[in-house]
Formats: structure tokens, sequence, C-alpha cells
């Protein structure tokens, strides 16, 4: 990530100012065979999908669906924050039937990266980013706002790109400005590391705007894992935002997601053959033959949805 933010790669391969975060990360993935992932939707559900008996019933129609299609797989079943806490709750209620060791149930990337979007937007209210965007016409005054409600994804995301190279690029002009005051030798200057600490400590506002882009980072090394299909990457980066969801009161995902990280730390004793899979990076789905294109299960099964909207809910396999 801070490879991104100060160009500074000596692999060759990007070498124009203008190249945006996934172009740059893309360029440096190996080329590999991309296998598209098929999706199709389920019969739709007409009826309100929070409740016990409509999840359960979507549970049993995606059993029934693996089972026709590949005798003896192990359904995965990914739900948002809501309906993965109904699941959760089924499957501790009903081990016989929809047990931990019957059906894989995962939570949902797009809606993870929304609430940390939305954690990073709560973190900056207040702080003066919104002007900031205004006066370098990065953004309007109403999209700029938006941006700390995370209504729109993408846009957001990009925002916080800019905001993040922006912020390592300032940090490092300070330091060079610094080090070029300083009489003493080179060897006796600290590091830049040790040096963004001492100014943590001795200036607020450093600090604040330093935690403002380790926390962008912590988001982008989040979704990078999920372009990548990383998912180690993806386990980290999941452990360390759970402090932030508790420390700006987005009470549910700091309840929930702990649940799903103790399912995946158990895959490879309650499902090895899933556990093999989701190393290999099938935990998302590739709808391209692109590198670095991957997303979250959620996130493809809003694109079918996109076909079909008017409709209450679908249904969805991967």
């Amino acid at each position: 990530m801070y490879v991104f933010g100060g160009k500074e790669s000596n692999t060759g391969t990007v070498d124009n100012d203008n190249t945006s975060w996934a172009a740059f990360h893309a360029s440096r993935q190996p080329p590999d065979a991309r296998v598209i992932c098929p999706t199709s939707l389920l019969p739709l559900f007409l009826e309100s999908a929070h409740t016990v008996a409509m999840i359960r019933h979507s549970m049993d129609v995606m059993k029934n669906a693996v089972e026709h299609l590949n005798p003896g797989q192990t359904p995965v079943v990914t739900f948002d924050q809501p309906l993965f806490a109904l699941a959760k709750q089924i499957q501790w209620k009903w081990p016989e039937s929809y047990g931990e060791d019957q059906i894989v149930v995962m939570f949902g990337g797009l809606h993870i990266e929304m609430v940390a979007l939305k954690t990073l937007g709560d973190w900056l209210q207040g702080s003066g980013w919104v002007q900031a965007l205004v006066q370098a016409e990065i953004a309007t005054a109403g999209t700029a706002d938006s941006f700390l409600r995370a209504s729109h994804v993408l846009r957001t995301r990009r925002a916080h790109q800019v905001t993040a190279a922006a912020l390592y690029i300032l940090q490092h002009r300070a330091y060079n400005h610094y080090c070029l005051g300083e009489t003493r030798d080179a060897e006796d200057l600290p590091e830049f590391e040790d040096w963004c600490c001492q100014r943590g400590e001795d200036i607020p506002q450093f600090h604040y705007w330093a935690t403002v882009l380790e926390l962008e980072l912590l988001v982008l090394v989040y979704v990078h894992s999920l372009r990548q299909g990383s998912l180690m990457m993806y386990l980290d980066a999941l452990t360390e935002l759970v402090p932030w969801f508790h420390a700006l009161d987005h009470t549910h995902y700091a309840r929930w997601i702990p649940v799903h990280l103790k399912d995946m730390a158990e895959l490879t004793t309650k499902h090895p053959d899933v556990a093999r899979k989701f190393r290999e990076g099938h935990f998302t789905v590739q709808k391209t033959q692109r590198v670095f294109s991957s997303i979250p299960i959620d996130q493809a099964h809003e694109h079918n949805n996109a076909c079909i909207k008017g409709r209450r809910w679908s249904s969805w396999a991967h």
C-alpha cells in the first residue's frame, strides 16, 4: 500500500503517475489462468427474508440445489449482517439439520467494506476532510459529504485512495524538510517510521491524520484481499478492523464478525475441502479473466439482483 502512495516500485512495471490503485496492484500480480465462476439466480422469494422461517427455507433450497449439482459438496451460503445473525442462530438452534458441520455460512464481503467505509466517515466527521476535498476540486460539496456515509462505495473508496496517497506524500515531504533542517550526520537521523511515531506523540493533529492514513490503508488492504482472493490477508484485515467497529459503535458488525472469523478458523477441521478451495481464492467470485478483479460473493449477488430490480429478495449459490 505504501508503495502505491509513493510510487517507489522497483519493478519498472508502472511509470504513469495517473495509474489507478487497482491498475497498479494488478500490474504487480503474476499472470495466471483465471477460471470464470458461473453464477445463476435461484427462484425468487417474494416474502420478507428477515424471518427464521425464510432463512431456514433458503438454506434448505441451497442444500438441495448443491446436492443436485454436485453430490457430497458442502454448501456455502453468504448473507449480509442481519441475515447472517439469523442464519448463525439457526445453526446453533438446529445443529442436526443446519449445523456448522453441514453448511458454511459466510459474511458478505461487500457489506463489510461498506461498514468499514462508514467507520472511516465516522472518524473523519468534523475533521475538515470534506472541505479539503471540495477545495482541491476532487468532489462537489454534496458528493464529498456523501463520502462520510459511504453512499456510493466506488466513489468513496476512490476518495480514500486519493486521501491516503496525499497523506503519505505530505508525511514524506515533512520528513524530508526535517532532515534538511538538521545539522546532524545522516546516519544519526531517525528513520521515517521512528520520526512519525515521535511527531505523533508531540503533535495531536499529526497523530490524528496518521491514524486516518492507518485506517484507510487497513480498509484498502481488506479490499486488496478480496480482489486478489487472498484468504490469509482477508482474515488478517478483518481481525484488525473489528476493534474499529467496536470503537465507533458499529455494534452488530463488531459482534458478528468475530463469529465469522471463528468459523473460518475452524474450516480446516470441519470442512477441509472448503478450506482448501478458499485458500485458492474461491471465497470470492471471478467474473472476468483479468487479474486483481475478484469480488465478494454478495457483490456478485448484487450484480444479479440489478437484472431483476423490483423483486423483494433472491437466493444465490456459488
